[in-house]
């Protein structure tokens, strides 16, 4: 997110992990479409990012022999990160469509 609005992020050295396992799994994360129809047959249809799944963030808990408190940890951090992600993207997709 290189023209994003969010200043650099530089993430404590502890929760580096967290981060990677974002970066490297957001390639799992599943696309979502929506679509609308307007009179005269226009319709409009759009995919948008969805979130990392579960079963994905279980598999690298896992791999990484995470105890069960730390799956719980990076499961909540990835939604919430997906969280922001999500809104950035329509943000993004709103300015887009008003120009």
């Amino acid at each position: 997110m290189e023209d994003s609005d969010f200043p650099p992020l530089h993430p404590k050295p502890e929760l580096v992990w967290i981060w990677r396992a974002w970066h490297r799994l957001s390639s799992e994360r599943s696309t979502e479409t929506t679509g609308t129809m307007a009179p005269m047959g226009v319709s409009i249809i759009q995919s948008r990012p969805g979130y990392i799944p579960w079963t994905v963030t279980r598999a690298w808990a896992e791999h990484h022999e995470l105890s069960v408190a730390e799956m719980a940890l990076l499961d909540r951090c990835l939604v919430a990160m997906d969280d922001v992600f999500r809104a950035y993207w329509t943000r993004k997709q709103e300015e887009l469509a008003r120009q």
